[in-house]
């Protein structure tokens, strides 16, 4: 009898339509009522854990499969994802999961909606071979850089963004197999584990979702000491030099801090600077540091400028401050030591290589430690956490080395909990690891001071003139600001009338007065004290209309960091 839907009864179409259903959206118990379903025999693979990627670029998706093989199978109990790694949800780009082993599919139910990770509870023990397949849709083109993002030249994520892996703590085998034959021709495959299509090394699950993946055409550059660049795309900048100043910083805050770290995730010598150049970027940037590599996300029209620099020397701090050690606060790692500190080491390391100016310099503690917008990475987690812990390491420097008369600096301090970190094998330590330190060396108060303001956000931390050195000082200067000379809200008022006139003010000097009417309005959309574009106001005069215009811009007096002339490039 051939088959058409008009065979079958309405009931029947209902149950085929089910179905049809995606077995990992369904209730754990649907999934276990079907029939058992004729499933392809699994790929034999050695013992460890497999991570195979296929992009698909004709429908924007990424095929991952992951196989655990062996006796750590059995004991997996839940698959993880990242809840929500630099503000985005892995689970929410995941389609058709679906969990099996030697002997069928294994149901799964959502786990706990707290912690971390997402997670999907095993509904029974896997046998020696336990397999995830799903596809991933490519993020928008908007989304952050760190999210699978794929089209018909490569592809590019960071695992926390797309891969449900078997919850263990336990090291294995691991294979990663990245088979980009639908890219453009000439395309090979990358990851924080090393460079070609199939790569095999020891870690844990952790490490494997804490990992760069890039696919296309690869250009890869050894410096011969256990490091690599590995640059996917066509950049602006030359990507020799561009090795150089990124190895000249990392060998310099290996020097500063006594070498590769001993304790954290990212402590083996084998290392790779994992750079994509992306298309429509701009001037933007990402970059994180990811277990043994660091990745970099920049614009293709970009110059790796002073900015990118410092950038690249934050993220590749964090081997140390926030990998090698953290410190820890009723059970939370405390950003403003990770990230503050990662702010003041990288512009720090980055002028004494003389990879950026003094000038350049002066303007990133400009950006960083008043600036209420400050340039920081699209995944900053706290402007608050890097800013106040900016602040605190530049204050306890300078009081550190004016008590010891320049014999003592901050560098002693964290090189401290370095070693006791390593010492300890726990790169998790208390804030009063830093603040007996401190007390010790500038006294009690000083120390009690670091809980106080730090840990419970009372106080501000001030700096004094002299705190980045004799170079550097608070310029007094008159410069040209951004001013509309009125309150802006007053335009979306109805009526619109002019409100909180500022006297003396471009607008006030043009002839607009405090409560005028206002028929129309025309506001440039830029907010910066280059503006060529005037203000156009039409208001009420005499019924009539009265246009006035005038440039948005006032003369300050405005104090800033700056080099002082002696300094100067």
């Amino acid at each position: 009898m051939r088959f058409t839907w008009k065979n079958l009864s309405p009931l029947a179409i209902a149950a085929a339509l089910a179905a049809c259903g995606d077995p990992a959206s369904a209730p754990a118990d649907a999934v276990a009522a079907r029939p058992a379903e004729p499933l392809p025999p699994l790929p034999s693979l050695p013992d460890g854990l497999t991570v195979r990627l296929t992009p698909r670029p004709d429908r924007s998706a990424l095929d991952v499969e992951v196989h655990l093989v062996g006796p750590a199978a059995a004991r997996a109990k839940e698959l993880a994802i990242a809840r929500a790694w630099a503000g985005i949800d892995g689970m929410a780009a995941l389609r058709g999961i679906r969990v099996r082993d030697g002997e069928g599919v294994i149901p799964t139910q959502p786990g706990p909606e707290d912690g971390p990770d997402r997670t999907l509870v095993l509904g029974r023990v896997a046998t020696s071979h336990l397999a995830i397949t799903y596809g991933v849709a490519s993020a928008p083109r908007d989304a952050a850089r760190f999210a699978l993002h794929l089209d018909r030249e490569r592809l590019s994520g960071v695992g926390h963004t797309f891969l449900l892996l078997p919850r263990t703590s336990e090291p294995l085998a691991v294979h990663v197999q990245i088979r980009p034959g639908a890219l453009a021709p000439g395309a090979s495959g990358a990851s924080s584990f090393g460079v070609g299509d199939d790569v095999e090394d020891h870690a844990t699950p952790a490490d494997v979702a804490n990992a760069v993946y890039l696919a296309g055409r690869l250009r890869t550059l050894d410096s011969g000491e256990d490091e690599r660049l590995v640059l996917l795309g066509r950049p602006a900048f030359e990507p020799e030099a561009t090795r150089t100043t990124i190895s000249r910083a990392h060998a310099a805050l290996a020097r500063l801090f006594g070498g590769a770290p001993r304790s954290g995730a990212a402590n083996d010598e084998d290392f790779s600077y994992l750079l994509v150049a992306e298309p429509g970027l701009g001037k933007g940037h990402d970059g994180a540091l990811l277990g043994r590599s660091f990745g970099l996300w920049i614009g293709d029209d970009r110059p790796f400028d002073a900015a990118v620099t410092i950038a690249a020397a934050h993220e590749l701090s964090h081997r140390w401050i926030g990998g090698a050690v953290r410190l820890v606060a009723e059970g939370r790692e405390q950003l403003w030591f990770s990230e503050g500190f990662a702010v003041h080491y990288a512009r720090k390391i980055a002028l004494a290589e003389k990879l950026i100016g003094a000038r350049d310099f002066a303007a990133d503690l400009e950006r960083t430690l008043v600036s209420a917008e400050a340039d920081l990475p699209a995944h900053a987690r706290s402007r608050k956490d890097y800013q106040r812990g900016a602040r605190y390491a530049a204050a306890l420097d300078a009081a550190l080395r004016k008590a010891s008369g320049g014999e003592r600096s901050l560098d002693d301090l964290v090189r401290a909990l370095l070693e006791r970190a390593a010492a300890e094998k726990n790169s998790d330590l208390p804030v009063s690891a830093l603040g007996d330190l401190v007390a010790r060396e500038l006294g009690a108060a000083r120390g009690e001071e670091l809980d106080w303001v730090m840990v419970r956000g009372h106080g501000e931390i001030t700096l004094d003139e002299g705190a980045f050195g004799p170079c550097f000082h608070r310029a007094r200067t008159k410069s040209k600001v951004y001013e509309l000379g009125f309150d802006e809200a007053s335009l979306r008022r109805t009526p619109a009338m002019i409100r909180g006139l500022v006297p003396g003010s471009a607008a006030a000097r043009a002839g607009l007065e405090e409560g005028a009417l206002v028929l129309s309005s025309k506001v440039p959309a830029g907010r910066d004290e280059d503006t060529a574009e005037p203000v156009e106001i039409v208001v009420a005069d005499r019924g009539r209309g009265r246009k006035i215009r005038f440039l948005p811009v006032a003369e300050r007096l405005v104090v800033r960091w700056a080099e002082k002339p002696r300094c100067r490039d």
